[in-house]
């Protein structure tokens, strides 16, 4: 595990996930709302999937990595799946403003035995489901979730590694939160439902 902080610790340092530039924010940001949706979508779809694709990279560095044992492709899908709701939780305000550009990239993207685009989406809807329930924003304790996303990709069995695996999913979605947090400034107002905006006109 100690190595496992380490690069952590020097990503954070380095800043491999900055965000965006500030000027790729204003840009966005002036243009119509749903080209900047569609923008937006395939800059947070190719963030996320890099920082899926490292965190499954760095696990199977590990040779006493928590996250072996399943196929590595099970363990990028679901943290993927992760990666898209906390960043439409922290972006969009959690109203699926975003979820719509994310999937279509992610479903054009990645062929899975799920079947139809349809289906896909609506595994993906029940995952998110699953998420929202076990996330805690009264307490900030987020052991239920942990354990929620290394059951979907383990199974409900009970194993000695289950706590060293809640750890780092929990770590790598305060990871994604914090690289969302600039656009979460730049972009809440923009992706604002009309109803929300206009109300008490």
């Amino acid at each position: 595990m100690a190595m496992k902080i380490l690069t952590w610790f020097k990503r954070k340092l380095t800043g491999r996930h900055d965000a965006m530039t500030r000027e790729q924010a204003e840009r966005i940001k002036r243009l119509p709302k749903e080209q900047a949706r569609r923008e937006l979508g395939v800059f947070l779809f190719e963030l996320g999937v890099r920082h899926a694709t490292e965190f499954v990279k760095d696990e199977l560095r590990r040779s006493d990595s928590p996250f072996k044992g399943v196929p590595a492709e099970a363990v990028f899908h679901e943290m993927l799946a992760l990666t898209f709701w906390i960043m439409d939780k922290d972006v969009a305000g959690g109203e699926k403003a975003l979820a719509a550009e994310l999937h279509d990239h992610y479903i054009r993207s990645y062929k899975t035995s799920e079947g139809s685009p349809e289906k896909r989406t609506r595994a993906l809807g029940e995952k998110y489901k699953r998420y929202e329930r076990e996330w805690d924003d009264v307490t900030g304790h987020q052991d239920e979730f942990g354990l929620c996303v290394a059951q979907n990709i383990f199974g409900p069995e009970a194993s000695e590694r289950t706590r060293e695996r809640t750890f780092w999913i929990i770590r790598y979605a305060h990871d994604i939160a914090d690289d969302c947090s600039p656009l979460k400034k730049m972009f809440r107002s923009k992706f604002k439902p009309e109803s929300s905006a206009t109300g008490g006109r």
